[in-house]
């Protein structure tokens, strides 16, 4: 009797430990739906109003749509013990917004609580061949403050990676490269991005940033490309915690509907539904909080002073795919395959990722997040490489779990590392990417290589044109990847012939060019700023009016003159 309620005691300490770790599997590309209450906070100060004067802000709340039902719970506003509720407004984006209208001066704080339900939608696409955009969506292929679509650096891009007319293929291959060409700021580098929105240039040159970055590297491809791109914000969750985030709607003119995709995350053609939206613009820079005031006064205030608050009422996950994979025996020291199974559990094609979860210091994996397009009910082997660099003494092991993510429940495997009686070495290196930047009168030629062996390897590249003839030799580190650059000053209107030669395989890419010259810009309309981060104004549109209408000040000034005339006039009439 006693070890029977021992046992219960301890099946009953185990169960929440059980619930914590499912709310730990919650991760990008797995969840379908998702039922949560969310808060979002704010806080600022008002100083210098006058007795019946008044100051205005806007903040951006969670949009319903067809796959996001949305519930006020809480929506008020407290500055100095004076509780104040907004009026819900729209802007040209048809985005909602809270706007309060505050009375007094003092600091003040604010809590929106929303009841969220969000369905993760992953239609078929249709696929088509790119042409000149309806009217009504035109606005979105055309360059922006954050999305350079017409500047040399992304022309010459886009040129180069994507070379095909159809709408699958530009929007998959513009996700799946810019998740892998910029790396994601990490530490103190993700405040400094997280708070400064680099453009799309500034991206595709430092290869670096947080989701805004990835958004507006990718959207400034699409829209070189003639297809309709939006910024999508909101919240969802990396991982670790919930936060705020970035995406993209594009315009699939065959289905006339906005498609989201993820390049932070690696979705194209669709976003999983921790991805709770507030709204979508042209351009990130109008996401902007807005305060108003008049000229005496002044309105400091941050929304993202806190993080969200998320507390989850139901989760379901993708049941799109199905996972199978066997408990594998791994040896130390060497590359090991795990090959897994992949099933389309549809009758209709998918597109779906597939990635491994864990950051082991022990394990070093190769080609870690994949792609696989999946016909009807189909099944494929997707191979994943591992090499545990552990030393194990004889009659040793070890065992670690590993999970794959796709549009399924996550796929846990356990996997046993063991002795390698096998002292022979083997691995590979690989030319990931080689990428052509533009700017200004030079070209930069990017080669990123991936040493996947144990010890430093070499490469040979040589870049040949009709002008040129470049032969270089590399050392790239064992496990590392290295990029390497060759700046060719004064470039020509002309074909770049690439070959790299590694110890195991040969490379060969040709890149083109256009210079800046034969561009012809396109104008950046200025356009209305709405919400999200901090832009505080010191309005007064009566103030404003004859330096916004300057048609009026030249009139007024002209009626002065003609008085004067008048006036001297009279006065000459007068005494002569």
């Amino acid at each position: 009797m006693k070890k029977l309620f021992a046992l219960i005691v301890f099946l009953l300490l185990l169960t929440p430990i059980y619930a914590q770790e499912e709310i730990k599997s919650i991760y990008p590309t797995t969840i379908s739906e998702l039922g949560a209450r969310v808060t979002i906070y704010g806080k600022g100060v008002v100083n210098g109003l006058k007795e019946g004067e008044t100051a205005e802000f806007q903040v951006i709340t969670f949009n319903k749509t067809p796959f996001q039902s949305v519930k006020i719970v809480k929506d008020e506003l407290n500055l100095g013990g004076t509780v104040f509720h907004p009026r819900i407004v729209e802007d040209q984006f048809n985005n909602k917004y809270a706007r309060y209208t505050l009375t007094k001066n003092g600091e003040f704080y604010y809590e929106i609580i929303t009841d969220i339900n969000r369905i993760a939608n992953i239609p078929e696409l249709i696929d088509f061949e790119i042409k000149e955009p309806k009217s009504d969506v035109k606005q979105y292929t055309e360059p922006s403050e954050k999305i350079e679509s017409n500047s040399i650096e992304i022309i010459n891009l886009v040129k180069n990676k994507l070379v095909t007319n159809n709408f699958i293929n530009n929007l998959h291959e513009t996700i799946f490269w810019v998740n892998d060409y910029v790396e994601y700021a990490k530490g103190d580098e993700f405040n400094k991005y997280y708070l400064q929105q680099k453009t799309a240039v500034e991206t595709l040159l430092t290869r670096k940033g947080v989701c805004d970055e990835f958004s507006n590297l990718a959207a400034a491809m699409l829209r070189t490309k003639n297809i309709p791109t939006k910024m999508a914000i909101g919240i969802t969750y990396d991982g670790k915690a919930w936060g705020n985030h970035a995406w993209l709607e594009v315009y699939n003119d065959k289905q006339n509907t906005w498609i989201p995709s993820d390049p932070t995350f690696r979705e194209a053609g669709f976003v999983d539904a921790t991805h709770l939206k507030m709204g979508s613009f042209s351009d990130i820079s109008l996401s902007i909080a807005k305060a108003t005031y008049p000229k005496t006064a002044n309105v400091t205030f941050d929304t993202q002073s806190k993080l969200p608050k998320v507390e989850i009422k139901q989760i379901n996950y993708f049941d799109l795919i199905t996972i199978n994979s066997k408990e594998t025996e791994l040896k130390e020291n060497t590359w090991n395959e795990i090959t897994v199974e992949m099933t389309n559990n549809t009758n209709r094609i998918i597109t779906a990722p597939i990635s491994i979860l864990e950051n082991y210091n022990e394990l070093i994996f190769q080609k870690k997040k994949q792609t696989e397009t999946l016909q009807p009910y189909e099944t494929k082997e997707v191979i994943f490489y591992i090499y545990p660099k552990i030393n194990l003494e004889q009659n040793q092991y070890a065992k670690e779990t590993i999970t794959f993510n796709s549009l399924s429940s996550p796929k846990k495997q356990s996997i046993t590392i063991v002795k390698n009686p096998n002292t022979k070495t083997n691995g590979e290196l690989i030319i990931e990417d080689i990428t052509p930047i533009t700017h200004g009168e030079k070209l930069l030629i990017q080669i990123k290589a991936t040493n996947y062996y144990n010890t430093p390897k070499t490469i040979d590249y040589n870049i040949t044109s009709n002008s040129l003839n470049i032969k270089q030799t590399e050392e790239i580190p064992p496990f590392n990847s290295k990029i390497i650059e060759t700046e060719l000053n004064d470039y020509k209107n002309q074909s770049y012939l690439i070959n790299i030669q590694t110890p195991t395989s040969t490379y060969t890419q040709t890149i083109t060019t256009t210079q800046q010259t034969l561009i012809i810009e396109k104008p950046i309309e200025k356009q209305t700023v709405v919400e999200q981060k901090i832009d505080t104004n010191n309005t007064n549109p009566q103030e404003n009016i004859l330096i916004q209408n300057p048609l009026i000040l030249l009139v007024g000034i002209l009626i002065i003159v003609g008085l004067l005339l008048l006036g001297i006039f009279w006065t000459n009439k007068r005494y002569i």
